[in-house]
């Protein structure tokens, strides 16, 4: 009779292959490699595993690099079949990746990732650029120059750049040469003097780097956008400008969520801000931004006519810039105060608050929201203990005065001490 061992592989083997494939892609290398002492027939299933990640963890298991750069060899050398998905990461030898992106270029890869590792830059080979069924396409710290006579990635869908270095005039040829990219991530990469997103297909793009100006020329498409400028490279282009709202915002009518930075706010304020809210804003449900400075009038102004000119807002998540107890922030108060009194009304239902400190300006700033949200549901507003200016019952006390423009807007503080190494959580909500 046979046992139940042996049962229990013969059924297993009786697998449809997309399962079988599954189940090995779903173990560590180190456990797929095992599965071919199981039978004679499972002796070699593993050769023709279609995903390929050599990460972290794979490196992790071998004392030495040397020792798991032998393992890669092996896989590839007795590999069978196409390979869809290759992952390496943390790798620092480039004639070995060498080697490899020439094998993996007559495998059909559909998606690539590679990370040589923080420090490192590697010359990415012209045999990368032979992958023509690429659709996913992720380099971490590598120079990334396209031969002479580059067609583009005519299949690919979602490009993912992380300190990559390239020349900023291929940017936008490899952009209009991949006409079904859906997704675009640039971090801290090459600086760009002018950024022109032109890609009709994009519906979800993120920019963190140095850039002079940026502008959205024709991206129908577009859901969601990421944007944080580094430094103050943004700002050192002098050359005049009408305004950077509608330059900005040109062409996305499909916006639903955007991110910025303050450094984004200095920038669209360049030219003063236009009578008419460009169409953009018009679909915008969810609104951030991070590492705003309450110093500026000018800023804040401009996130004020922002939150304003969304008529479909109903998610916004602020991210207040410390400001030192002297600074001169008379001009922002006042401006607050003028905006709390006006008849403006925004659609709000949920505001989150980061790194509120209490401040004068930041207090005027929450009587704004209340006075100008009629049905807000929510207030979550959290920071540190250690950089309060005064106590979450003080805040509550005050905020309990405002005018609120819901009566239903409840209110939650949070803050967190990280004193000897330990979190303690305090929330006090106002109903």
């Amino acid at each position: 009779m046979r046992n139940a061992w042996t049962s229990g592989v013969d059924t297993i083997s009786n697998l449809p292959c997309n399962v079988l494939d599954e189940i090995l892609g779903c173990l560590p290398w180190k456990d797929a490699l095992k599965t071919s002492i199981l039978s004679k027939d499972w002796r070699y299933k593993w050769v023709t595993r279609q995903e390929l990640d050599f990460n972290d963890e794979f490196f992790k298991s071998f004392k030495q690099d040397e020792e798991a750069k032998r393992i890669i060899y092996q896989v590839l050398l007795v590999h069978k079949g196409p390979i869809l998905k290759f992952r390496l990461c943390r790798i620092t030898s480039c004639p070995d990746i060498d080697h490899w992106i020439h094998f993996l270029s007559k495998k059909n890869v559909h998606e690539f990732t590679l990370d040589v590792g923080l420090g490192n830059k590697y010359h990415s080979p012209h045999h990368l650029f032979t992958f023509q069924q690429l659709r996913f396409l992720e380099l971490k710290d590598c120079l990334f120059h396209p031969p002479l006579g580059f067609k583009g990635f005519e299949k690919l869908i979602n490009l993912d750049l992380v300190r990559v270095t390239f020349d900023p005039s291929i940017f936008t040829n490899l952009i209009s040469k991949s006409p079904l990219l859906e997704r675009l991530r640039l971090r801290c990469c090459t600086n760009l003097d002018i950024l022109e997103i032109d890609a009709a297909n994009l519906k979800f793009y993120e920019f963190i780097g140095k850039t002079k100006s940026i502008s959205f020329r024709n991206a129908p498409m577009l859901e969601k956008v990421t944007v944080a400028i580094l430094g103050r490279r943004l700002l050192t282009d002098t050359s005049p400008v009408c305004s950077n709202f509608p330059k900005f915002f040109y062409y996305m009518p499909s916006l639903l969520e955007l991110e910025i930075s303050g450094t984004i706010l200095e920038y669209l304020i360049k030219g003063g801000l236009p009578e008419s809210p460009p169409n953009a804003l018009n679909n915008i449900k969810s609104l951030t931004i991070s590492s705003m400075s309450l110093r500026n009038a000018q800023v804040v102004s401009s996130a004020v006519y922002l939150i304003t000119s969304c008529p479909k807002l109903q998610d916004l998540t602020l991210e207040f810039y410390q400001v030192g107890v002297g600074d001169i922030v008379e001009p922002v108060v006042q401006l607050l105060r003028a905006q709390s009194s006006s008849s403006g009304a925004v659609k709000l239902q949920k505001v989150q608050v980061n790194m509120f400190t209490g401040l004068e300006m930041e207090m005027e700033f929450m009587k704004f929201i209340l006075a100008s949200a009629p049905v807000l549901e929510e207030i979550f507003i959290w920071n540190c203990t250690h950089c309060l200016f005064r106590s979450c019952k003080q805040m509550i006390d005050e905020m309990k005065e405002f005018r609120r423009a819901s009566p239903n807007v409840e209110f939650t503080f949070e803050e967190i001490d990280m004193e000897d190494g330990y979190e303690h959580e305090e929330v006090m909500e106002v109903p």
